[in-house]
């Protein structure tokens, strides 16, 4: 079957729209996570709205994967300033200072480079920097299904909020279409 013959269903509900955007706009992003300079151009070049899914999304994921030492020993740890800026804008500003506290624990200056960081949060959980309270913290807004990030991303990406990147689904896949440059905030 052509994918211009899929199901409108599959389209819809097999890809969160947060992770639809990762994947229509990210992959420069994601080419660059381990070279600070390069990894900003690649931002500089997207518009800030899909910036803040993006980094948002990448935190997320790894997060609620393994916690925020999966997230900094990872090249995604890099996304850290941006997922401030993205979860202030969605209106969740737990989880930004949450995130805020995250980096903090590396002392003055975040470190971008991700060897830096893995020397840093060391070679497993325990070994390194203690992010168990955060990562409790984190895991227990995200259980809390009105000020989730999930629920945050869904209404962001499917255009529910003022000023929200918004996924039109189509005959054979999807566009994302920025409806303004306005703050994200809540209903």
């Amino acid at each position: 079957m052509a994918d211009d013959a899929l199901p409108t269903e599959l389209l819809d509900s097999d890809i969160p729209p947060s992770a639809r955007v990762v994947e229509l706009w990210g992959d420069p992003v994601l080419e660059a996570l381990d070279e600070p300079a390069e990894y900003h151009k690649a931002l500089s070049k997207i518009p800030v709205p899909i910036n803040n899914v993006i980094c948002v999304e990448l935190l997320h994921w790894q997060v609620i994967n393994g916690g925020f030492w999966q997230y900094f020993y990872n090249s995604y740890g890099i996304t850290a300033k941006g997922a401030i800026q993205g979860f202030v804008a969605m209106g969740l500003e737990r989880h930004a200072e949450l995130t805020h506290q995250a980096c903090a624990l590396f002392g003055e200056y975040f470190p971008e480079d991700r060897s830096a960081r893995m020397d840093l949060v060391g070679e497993s959980v325990g070994d390194g920097i203690d992010f168990e309270a955060l990562d409790d913290a984190f895991y227990a807004l995200e259980e809390n299904d009105q000020n989730s990030a999930v629920v945050a991303l869904g209404r962001i990406c499917n255009g529910r909020v003022e000023g929200a990147v918004a996924i039109k689904p189509l005959q054979q896949g999807a566009v994302v279409t920025i409806l303004s440059y306005e703050s994200f905030r809540r209903p």
